[in-house]
């Protein structure tokens, strides 16, 4: 009997150890993941960037095609889309909202182009990750070290339904790119309504298209 009741006392001694260990190991992998994932791509960035500026290639539309091909795919741009409109998502028909998720996605690239057309050989350091108490966001440190400068600088990422990390705002010495742009939209639809505010958003993209 008393074997049977040790063996049954280890027994749940096991399986409470493994439980552990498993949410352990599932928490450790959480934090590392956005981490790997910011790393694989700002370092894809980056090397882009150091080609373009050495062969004296570093354009708007060149640093629009690198952040296309290796930002774009990892950003939620309907997440940040909808974030960006935030109260006045509620006055965007059906039929505009992917009208204003194509227009926000272009800004958002188009934002970032323009602050790395001043790019000088930089160099991207990966600091920690943490995660929020509910561990769908999650927030990596980054410093930017230049030559007479170093900006500090955080990557938010949020854990989608398939449990795949996906950027969706970036804030650079304390100022976030979500909230300035959630400000603009703000004012435009405050002083423009919904169309003007697409039609304007459309009239920015193209311009600097066409740059």
């Amino acid at each position: 009997m008393k074997t049977k009741k040790a063996f049954n006392t280890n027994l749940v001694g096991v399986v409470i150890i493994t439980m552990v260990l498993l949410i352990s190991a599932t928490v450790f992998a959480s934090q590392s993941e956005p981490k790997v994932k910011v790393k694989r791509v700002f370092n894809a960035i980056e090397s882009s960037l150091i080609k373009l500026k050495t062969t004296g290639t570093l354009t708007k539309g060149n640093i629009r095609a690198v952040l296309s091909e290796y930002l774009l795919p990892e950003v939620d741009t309907r997440y940040f889309a909808y974030k960006v409109l935030n109260k006045n998502m509620v006055k965007v028909p059906d039929e505009l909202k992917d009208a204003f998720v194509s227009g926000l996605t272009l800004q958002l690239i188009n934002t970032y182009s323009n602050l790395l057309t001043a790019y000088n050989n930089e160099v991207i350091h990966i600091g920690q990750s943490t995660l929020s108490k509910s561990g769908k966001i999650a927030m990596v440190d980054l410093t930017i070290v230049g030559k007479s400068k170093t900006n500090k600088a955080v990557v938010k990422l949020m854990l989608s339904n398939n449990s795949n990390w996906f950027f969706f705002d970036i804030e650079v010495e304390g100022i976030s790119l979500l909230q300035t742009k959630q400000a603009e939209i703000n004012a435009s639809f405050s002083k423009l309504g919904v169309e003007g505010t697409l039609t304007h958003l459309e009239k920015i993209n193209q311009k600097v298209l066409e740059e």
